[in-house]
């Protein structure tokens, strides 16, 4: 069980300090953008609130942390059920659109 719950505080950790779109570190105490998003129909992340968790984008290739947000939560009361860091706010943008397209690609394969 402790290696359970290291390999989550490292994600945690990895997460507050690298950007979720390119990569790059982010040291403490410097500006971050973010945002958020709902996760698609069906996909229920509530089990999942307060961590921080891998997902693979397929449009981009690339997989990314997320932090499913807690149930209690602002952004839940806004409609989120995630939210991601990144650099800059032309990473946040980018990290945005690939979020964005593999929703829409998801619904294409729903509706073939």
């Amino acid at each position: 069980m402790k290696r359970r719950k290291r390999k989550t505080k490292d994600l945690a950790s990895q997460f507050e300090s690298t950007c979720g779109w390119c990569g790059k570190h982010i040291p403490p105490d410097t500006e971050v953008f973010g945002g958020g998003g709902k996760a698609g129909p069906g996909i229920d992340l509530s089990k999942l609130a307060g961590q921080v968790i891998p997902v693979h984008l397929v449009t981009v290739e690339k997989t990314v942390l997320i932090a499913v947000v807690s149930n209690d939560s602002d952004a839940r009361r806004k409609g989120y059920d995630f939210m991601f860091l990144t650099c800059s706010e032309d990473c946040a943008t980018r990290l945005s659109r690939a979020f964005q397209a593999d929703m829409n690609l998801r619904d294409r394969l729903d509706q073939a």
